[in-house]
């Protein structure tokens, strides 16, 4: 276990050094004959928590110095680019980043204007801590499935696997405290038998030495996956990490141990780091320890109380990662939500959760953070609604929250990547809406959302643009054969939005389907299949900079192109498929639903369920045209996983689709309105 261990700030050149070995470029600039395009930017910066001069600053835009003035007014000129990364450094503040696509930026004068931008001034004693979800470099990573390239390969795995830490590492690397929920067991090689469970996980410890040179300083081990290989496993999962110097807790060789706290001062302030697995399991030996036994920490009450007190006793300030509720829910468990408030009430600073691989809300609970789950951060999961996720970075002044600050994060290709356009939209009024039930209110700064515990902070939401309201926010709406697509301001109300009185309200489930982030660097989403024809991502775009490109290569075959897996169940009876596609030719469109039969091998049923026709449309040649189909589905059917499938004819040409959407109706979910429109809009025949 750890002692007591004070975490210096890293030098500035080596920190400089291994954000730019390790830099992922964010989107291609555009070039001319005469040398490359600029275009002015302009934007406006505020400091909260301090004061200091704004023109003090360094602010650049993907790696290029703009101007900023005292009054915090930002100006310049930059090469365009599909993506910006916008990073503010120096010495009275804490570093901040922040992307965007270029059409969240883009004004009608071609001029690109900034969302008022926020960063923490550094105060006495003040820390910035960040956390990630669920983390594993193995499976899928290793021995990929479908036709996906290899993301580790053995010859370069460690600089495969910083790969994969790259696009996120910029948020986190001059961080004081940077914490993943490591979901996996360490070893060069599988560490022999695993107890009988459906799913064990194991990464190579070269993985611990990459963790760490990307800026990680502790991990927690309280999960369901860190006894996968017993004693062995948990044995040689803590050795990796000591070797590598990164502080862990929540497990270890008996009770006592993985109870103990990980040691950290931070800021002048000694914080205790626990980590705890909300149930023992079912399979024999369990994955939880006892006295004489290994495994990771039981979260049970008694257990959480005393180790909590003990730290607060011990003059230590107890931060907790709980790993619990149910697998792709939208809440906590009842019991989890008891536990993890449990924390809060005995003495901890903070509480943060994972497991269920999606993102939960927020909560002040007595004025200390709970964040409910962050979702999936360095996963392998193909399910589509495992891609969206959160990290979170936290302002701590010793045992007081001053801020946190939510990143909507995109899972691409197996990868967390900063998310933009249709993903940061469906993140940000996920949490939102999830937090304003439990009363706490998420403002939004940038394309962030930021919760604190006297929010508005004076004048600095004014500064920002921001306003805190009851959780119903409107939203700027634009029209898709007569659906209503709802779009939250990057720096404006809180997150969530209201469809209109009396219409049918829906949320998207592809999320994807503006194409905005579908590229990152050399990171490509891998998300689609296409049949006779091959794709790519570009523009020109109905909307935005990104669109799919299919470009057919068997004459004889019509194109098709579907989700490459099974959305699972929403309970919605009614759907829509709505998108706009443009070719050169007149184009028949037909769509359909393929559903996952139950008690049948999903990848099977990718391949052999069959298909049932929802209905076709023509297309003319030229311009952007748009589509929608609705769909209803039968009683018995509204529980089965389904993907929806589009079939393209009539053309041997490129076909361009953008802004594909595929609402579910009055679904039960957490997620506000997406999408609405007017019952007597919906031509399937249903009651409205």
């Amino acid at each position: 276990m750890m002692s007591d261990r004070t975490h210096g700030w890293r030098a500035m050149a080596l920190a400089l050094a291994v954000a730019g070995a390790m830099a992922v470029p964010v989107g291609a600039r555009v070039q001319t004959a005469q040398g490359p395009v600029r275009a002015g930017i302009s934007g406006m910066l505020a400091v909260v928590g301090g004061k200091v001069d704004p023109a003090t600053l360094n602010v650049r835009i993907n790696d290029m110095p703009v101007r900023i003035a005292s009054d915090g007014r930002i100006d310049g000129a930059v090469a365009p680019a599909t993506q910006y990364r916008l990073s503010v450094s120096g010495d009275d503040i804490f570093a901040a980043t922040y992307h965007f696509g270029h059409a969240e930026l883009a004004d009608t004068q071609g001029r690109l204007a900034l969302p008022p931008i926020e960063v923490v001034a550094r105060a006495p004693g003040r820390v910035e801590m960040f956390f990630g979800g669920d983390t594993m470099i193995g499976r899928r990573y290793v021995e990929p499935i479908w036709d996906e390239p290899v993301r580790v390969r053995d010859a370069s795995r460690a600089a495969d696997m910083a790969a994969l830490l790259a696009p996120m590492q910029p948020y986190f690397v001059q961080s004081d405290l940077a914490s993943l929920n490591l979901e996996t067991v360490l070893a060069t090689e599988v560490p022999g038998d695993a107890p009988d469970k459906s799913v064990v996980f194991h990464t190579h410890s070269d993985a611990a030495g990459v963790l760490a040179a990307a800026g990680i300083d502790y991990v927690s081990l309280g999960n369901n996956h860190v006894y996968d290989y017993l004693e062995t496993g948990l044995k040689r999962t803590t050795d990796a990490l000591d070797a590598a110097g990164i502080a862990w807790s929540g497990a270890g060789p008996d009770e006592a141990t993985a109870l103990k706290g990980a040691r950290i001062t931070l800021g002048g302030s000694r914080y205790s780091m626990l980590g705890y697995v909300g149930w023992k399991g079912q399979v024999e030996p369990n994955q939880v320890a006892e006295t004489g036994k290994g495994g990771a920490a039981f979260g049970s009450d008694a257990n959480i109380r005393v180790s909590v007190r003990a730290e607060r006793a011990a003059g230590y300030l107890p931060v907790v990662q709980y790993h619990g509720s149910s697998e792709y829910s939208d809440r906590p468990t009842e019991i989890s939500e008891r536990r993890m408030k449990l924390a809060i009430d005995e003495g901890a600073a903070l509480v943060v959760s994972h497991h269920p691989h999606v993102a939960h809300g927020f909560e002040l609970h007595r004025g200390r953070l709970i964040a409910y789950s962050l979702g999936n951060y360095l996963f392998d999961q193909y399910f589509p609604e495992t891609h969206g996720s959160v990290a979170l970075k936290v302002w701590m002044d010793g045992d007081r929250l001053f801020r946190a600050e939510i990143l909507p994060i995109q899972i691409l290709d197996y990868r967390p990547v900063p998310a933009i356009g249709g993903f940061r939209q469906a993140m940000l009024r996920r949490v939102a809406s999830l937090s304003a039930e439990r009363g706490t209110q998420m403002r939004l700064v940038a394309g962030h959302g930021v919760i604190a515990p006297d929010q508005p902070r004076g004048g600095d939401a004014a500064r920002s643009g921001a306003t805190v309201g009851n959780g119903r926010g409107a939203c700027a709406e634009t029209m898709t054969a007569g659906i209503a697509a709802h779009t939250v301001p990057l720096s404006s109300g809180d997150g969530s939005c209201v469809a209109t009185v009396g219409s049918l309200r829906g949320r998207d489930l592809l999320v994807r389907g503006d194409f905005e982030g579908a590229q990152f660097g050399d990171v490509r989403d891998r998300h689609w299949e296409a049949g006779g024809a091959t794709f790519g991502f570009g523009g020109p775009a109905h909307r935005g900079t990104g669109a799919l490109v299919l470009n057919r290569v068997d004459p004889a075959t019509a194109m098709t192109l579907a989700p490459r897996s099974f959305f699972r169940s929403t309970g919605a009876r009614r759907m829509s498929l709505a998108g706009w596609i443009r070719a050169d030719a007149p184009v028949t469109v037909a769509a359909a639903v393929q559903m996952h039969p139950a008690r049948t091998n999903r990848f099977k049923a990718l391949v052999s369920a069959p298909t049932e026709a929802v209905g076709t449309a023509t297309l003319d040649a030229g311009g952007w045209q748009p589509f929608r189909f609705d769909i209803v589905l039968d009683e018995a059917k509204r529980a089965l996983p389904l993907r929806p499938v589009l079939t393209i004819s009539g053309t041997d040409r490129v076909v361009a689709i953008d802004d594909l959407a595929f609402i579910a109706w009055d679904a039960t979910g957490a997620r506000p309105d997406d999408y609405s429109h007017s019952a007597a809009d919906f031509q399937s025949g249903a009651e409205p």
